[in-house]
């Protein structure tokens, strides 16, 4: 391995660590409550080498919403994969969102409630535009995964509908995790969830 290749693969490693110690932090402490002194101490760097990766706290923290939707997108789109039909997918799409919640809750603490919790208006609130757009473009792939299923579900729906439908099932799972994420009926709960969204989508004849 070369000079070159071997600082390249130490800055990613780096640059790993401080997502991962800022993922914590701001988990624990909330957007206000963290600051970039206190993930430099958690990453164990100079707070000038901080900033050489990370210009601001909001750049930071788009960067983490952006892994997070990464994650949950790659999982969405492993659950639609094969020969299952239609409404199997559907099945495993819900599976797969409340699944991310309760397997990685601090990705899905950061990507849906921190912000929301302190500012009422969620990312729009501290992100700038262009950091927006990053995560436009990724909410939109997950939801996009699904739509691409309920395109094939049931009756005949137009695409107007179709987002309608989409944004109405995400944001009732959202609320399931909100109010039962933390509770040990969370996966009863969940299951019930299921059942009546995807007999909503795909109501049986």
């Amino acid at each position: 391995m070369g000079t070159a290749e071997r600082r390249e693969r130490e800055r990613r490693q780096r640059r790993q660590e401080i997502l991962d110690a800022a993922r914590s932090l701001f988990w624990t402490h909330g957007f206000a409550g963290t600051t970039m002194p206190q993930v430099a101490r958690a990453a164990e760097l100079a707070p000038g080498t901080l900033y050489l990766y990370f210009p601001s706290k909001d750049a930071l923290y788009a960067e983490l919403l952006v892994e997070g939707y990464d994650r949950l997108l790659e999982r969405l789109q492993g659950c639609v994969r094969g020969g299952k039909s239609p409404r199997h997918q559907a099945e495993s799409l819900v599976e797969c969102f409340l699944g991310f919640a309760r397997e990685h809750p601090e990705y899905f603490d950061i990507i849906f409630f921190v912000l929301q919790r302190e500012t009422g208006k969620g990312p729009r609130a501290v992100l700038r535009p262009e950091q927006l757009a990053r995560l436009s473009a990724r909410e939109d792939a997950c939801k996009e995964t699904a739509a691409r299923v309920v395109a094939k579900a049931g009756p005949r729906r137009a695409p107007r509908e179709q987002r309608l439908l989409v944004e109405a099932v995400w944001s009732m799972l959202v609320g399931v995790v909100s109010i039962w994420g933390k509770d040990p009926r969370f996966a009863e709960v969940g299951g019930a969830a299921r059942r009546i969204l995807v007999q909503a989508v795909f109501p049986s004849p």
